[in-house]
């Protein structure tokens, strides 16, 4: 029960800097030194998605679900598991990935765009 517990801490940390990365622009409009921690997760989210790392976090929680008896396919990672597998997708549609990460980018942009300039 433990591990289960751990599971799911793991996965909603990660939930939550997964929502940071996508729209933690929108955070800035209430606390603006929040760009600079933004930018970075950001970065180092894309970086991830376009080199292929895996995240620490993605370790973790897989090195918890063997722990605990589970058996996991060779590459299990987050996105693919959490939210690829629910809408249909088999995680390695770049062309998805890419425009998703595009519009992350766009949607952000707009708010650093507003934030530090004005308008």
């Amino acid at each position: 029960m433990a591990y289960f517990f751990m599971i799911l801490m793991v996965a909603l940390v990660h939930f939550g800097f997964v929502l940071f990365v996508i729209a933690g622009g929108l955070l800035a409009f209430q606390w603006p030194t929040l760009l600079w921690w933004h930018l970075v997760g950001a970065l180092y989210g894309i970086a991830i998605m376009l080199v292929g790392w895996r995240c620490p976090l993605t370790r973790l929680e897989a090195w918890l679900r063997e722990r605990r008896g589970e058996r996991l396919v060779a590459q299990w990672e987050f996105l693919r598991h959490y939210v690829w597998s629910h809408i249909g997708l088999r995680g390695n549609e770049w062309f998805i990935t890419v425009v998703l990460m595009m519009a992350m980018v766009l949607f952000n942009y707009r708010a650093y765009r507003f934030v530090i300039v004005g308008s």
